[in-house]
């Protein structure tokens, strides 16, 4: 089955009203998930990130966040990684890929914990794929 490790940008997307069209789209895919089609995965620097995001730029309360996230993780077709394949990370961050977190989901991806990286982040995904990662969209 198809393995989709799933950016902040989308998790953040999906949870708030802040882009419709991206709301749409990571609802999709948490929908595929749900449905059995893939599996989402979410990596902890994502989640950490999340938490950090909803929490200091959308103000969202630590409980609703922690509700939020908590039901998120626990829905049918969502997993969490904590693998972090560190050869992987310094090859790629900072030269090839500028941001920590994105370099850690890149060697996910290259060590195969996942098949492709879901990303609103089109600079990010221009850099996974000159890296031979498969992007979702």
């Amino acid at each position: 089955m198809r393995r989709v490790g799933v950016d902040t940008n989308v998790v953040v997307s999906f949870i708030t009203d802040r882009d419709a069209q991206q709301q749409a789209r990571a609802t999709k895919l948490f929908a595929a998930a749900v449905a059995g089609e893939c599996v989402v995965v979410l990596h902890q620097t994502v989640i950490i990130e999340t938490v950090y995001v909803l929490g200091n730029v959308y103000k969202v309360e630590p409980a609703v966040v922690s509700s939020v996230l908590r039901d998120l993780l626990l829905a049918p077709g969502v997993t969490v990684t904590e693998d972090i394949h560190w050869p992987s990370v310094w090859a790629l961050w900072p030269s090839r890929i500028k941001d920590f977190a994105d370099a850690c989901q890149a060697a996910a991806a290259s060590a195969g914990t996942f098949h492709a990286v879901a990303t609103f982040d089109t600079r990010f995904a221009k850099r996974a794929r000159s890296q031979g990662i498969a992007t979702y969209w």
